[in-house]
């Protein structure tokens, strides 16, 4: 089987998981690690035997996918640079810095698309491949209500950006995918503790159709916790995404009566990020659709954008009181 010739671009914290990946994943080779850093490129590079160049076009005519875990204030030049070479894209998430480059991205990848219809491009929303999700969704469970908490120590990364693009948008995404109605109306508070920006922010969203969520994110919390409480009809799931640990409660009718019926999923352990660049890397050989698109993805910035927008109102009232 031809494997997927990939690079790697941007090896942090999390690029560096990219790398490691790439480099054992099946149907896919670790061609090269891209980072302009000469001291932590060349470490990664050599770590999971591949070779280190300081550019993506350096990278570009050897490769046929990149995967950029780059910071998110490189990702609309570097997706730029890479869907004009022809190459397919998986994009850390969020998809771009802001929702004008997220069109500028999506812009070009419709002209490349024009010459090459296979061309694929995904965002890594990486909790859409957790086995625990997985299993909800295989369910068919429809939600009515839905609760989202996502909380952790300071991690002292990513602070160029405030904690919902950091943090909550992973639950944007999911909570979006999980109803599959688009959100019509946010309202949101939220507060800097240990940055400029809004480290802790509770947000309520309306779906079209009528489902809500409420959803929390902090980056200031003493211990990490994420979890999801959804509520349907008769029906209740409680997933722990860091455990991938499923439980649900359904209304039955026994031989006495109504009752509660208690269930814990049986869940295939696996990690979320390996599972997505697989998917990914499958995708790009043609053996699969599985992913989050660019579309999707750019869907979830502009609920995003909606939660900062009244994240800020809520200080500007807070300022004036």
């Amino acid at each position: 089987m031809t494997k997927l010739s990939v690079a790697v671009v941007g090896v942090g914290h999390l690029g560096q998981h990219h790398a490691r990946i790439a480099a054992s994943a099946p149907q896919a080779v670790l061609t090269v690690v891209v980072d302009p850093d000469p001291v932590r490129g060349p470490e990664i590079a050599a770590k999971f035997g591949a070779p280190w160049v300081a550019t993506l076009e350096e990278a570009l005519p050897r490769v046929d996918a990149v995967q950029i875990a780059a910071p998110t204030g490189f990702h609309h030049a570097l997706g730029l640079q890479a869907l004009k070479a022809g190459k397919h894209v998986l994009m850390e998430k969020p998809l771009a810095a802001t929702l004008e480059e997220g069109v500028a991205l999506l812009a070009a990848l419709a002209v490349a698309r024009a010459t090459n219809p296979g061309l694929v491009a995904q965002v890594g929303h990486l909790e859409r491949f957790n086995p625990a999700v997985t299993a909800l969704r295989e369910r068919g469970f429809k939600p009515r209500f839905l609760e989202a908490v996502r909380v952790s120590p300071f991690p002292a990364r990513s602070l160029e950006v405030d904690v919902v693009m950091d943090v909550m948008i992973h639950d944007l995404d999911l909570l979006r995918a999980l109803v599959g109605r688009p959100v019509i109306d946010v309202e949101a508070v939220g507060v800097p503790v240990l940055t400029p920006y809004a480290d802790l922010v509770n947000a309520r969203l309306k779906f079209e159709g009528g489902a809500f969520a409420t959803v929390t994110a902090s980056r200031v919390a003493r211990k990490k916790e994420r979890t999801l409480r959804a509520f349907g009809d008769r029906e209740y799931a409680s997933l722990d995404f860091a455990a991938q640990k499923l439980e649900l409660l359904r209304l039955v009718m026994g031989p006495d009566g109504p009752q509660v019926h208690p269930e814990t999923a049986s869940i295939e352990e696996g990690e979320p990020l390996r599972l997505e660049i697989e998917a990914f890397h499958a995708a790009c050989l043609g053996l699969g659709t599985d992913g989050v698109t660019w579309d999707e993805g750019q869907e979830a910035m502009g609920v995003a954008d909606q939660v900062q927008k009244a994240v800020a109102r809520s200080l500007a009232e807070m300022s004036r009181v």
